[in-house]
């Protein structure tokens, strides 16, 4: 079955997905990924500002949404964990992980991360950055599909991001393997 995990950036998404792909034999996707391949092909020196001085984000939302409801429609069976801001809206039927933490320590990790497609010169850079991003994908998404990313609700599991990425991750696949138990 499909675990799509969102939240805030810097969360530790990707670290907590890559991290049950590992020890649990998932195949890990990334549409973050996808975003920052495509930022940097076009000549855009961050992820904020690729969405928001490009015109064509809405083409690549649809063109990245499409592959991910295609995969929810051919392989909503396989182990397969999507770190994505919108798989879970896409692929109802998986279970739907929102991964938060608090702008500080998020801050703090983009600090520390050292992304190439994201330069920040300091905690409060960072934070403006990080917040000013999720607001302009929120945005987006409530234009593109009339959807709240930020509601709890939405979600099987929320977990907040106090903990080491192992400990998180042991948590989440707990509660997937409950989630799973009682739907068999």
């Amino acid at each position: 079955m499909i675990i799509t995990i969102t939240g805030k950036p810097c969360s530790g998404k990707g670290s907590i997905s890559k991290y049950l792909c590992e020890k649990y034999n998932f195949e890990y996707i990334c549409t973050g990924d996808m975003f920052r391949e495509l930022s940097k092909k076009h000549g855009y020196e961050s992820i904020l500002h690729f969405q928001t001085k490009n015109d064509k984000i809405k083409e690549f939302d649809k063109l990245i949404d499409n592959k991910i409801k295609k995969i929810g429609e051919t392989r909503i069976h396989d182990d397969i964990i999507i770190d994505s801001r919108l798989a879970w809206y896409f692929i109802p039927n998986s279970y739907k992980v929102f991964v938060d933490i608090d702008w500080d320590i998020a801050a703090d990790r983009l600090l520390q991360s050292k992304r190439e497609t994201e330069q920040v010169k300091s905690h409060d850079h960072a934070i403006t950055i990080l917040k000013n991003r999720w607001d302009t994908e929120n945005d987006r998404y409530q234009e593109l599909y009339n959807i709240d990313n930020t509601n709890l609700d939405n979600y099987d599991f929320v977990i907040k991001s106090d903990k080491s990425v192992e400990n998180l991750a042991e948590a989440i696949y707990f509660e997937y393997k409950k989630f799973i138990d009682k739907k068999q």
